[in-house]
């Protein structure tokens, strides 16, 4: 399992290279594989903070749609 560090570095270095976040059903051997080869492709390469505008947001949003999508499976209390 890889960890939200990892996952995000992976989908920034995915914004970097493909203009886009990786698909959230990916599973984590992939994201990490995307990270490891991604790292070394952007390694030295002195212009890619140039396409990086946009990705915060992006991420943001990312987070905002897992954090919703592990709400529907914790109990709510409620008192009457």
């Amino acid at each position: 399992m890889c960890t939200a560090y990892v996952r995000k570095e992976a989908n920034r270095f995915n914004w970097l290279v493909k203009g886009k976040l990786i698909d959230a059903s990916w599973p984590d051997q992939d994201v990490e594989k995307i990270y490891h080869s991604y790292f070394e492709r952007l390694w030295g390469n002195n212009e890619n903070y140039i396409h990086e505008s946009g990705f915060e947001f992006a991420w943001k949003v990312r987070e905002e749609e897992l954090l919703n999508e592990e709400r529907k499976y914790v109990a709510v209390l409620g008192y009457d």
